[in-house]
C-alpha cells in the first residue's frame, strides 16, 4: 500500500464517520424533541423557581424575608 492509496482510505473512512455522526445527531434531535413536556405541565404566569425582585425607595419601609409561596 502506497500513500496516495492510504491518503484516499482516510478522506474515505473520513467522509463516512461523518456521514454516521449526522445522522446519530439527527435522530437524538428528533428524540429530545419527543420528549417535550406536555403543554398542561408548563406553568402559567406564576414564577416556580424565583422570587421577582423590587427594589425597595430609601423612604419605604422594608420587608423581612421574600414572601414565601
Amino acid at each position: 500500500m502506497n500513500v496516495i492509496d492510504l491518503l484516499i482510505t482516510i478522506v474515505v473512512v473520513t467522509i463516512l464517520v461523518t456521514i454516521v455522526l449526522a445522522v446519530i445527531t439527527y435522530v437524538a434531535y428528533k428524540l429530545r424533541l419527543a420528549r417535550q413536556p406536555a403543554a398542561d405541565a408548563a406553568p402559567g404566569d406564576e414564577l416556580r423557581y424565583f422570587v421577582k425582585y423590587e427594589p425597595s425607595l430609601p423612604d419605604a419601609p422594608t420587608k423581612d424575608h421574600a414572601p414565601e409561596t
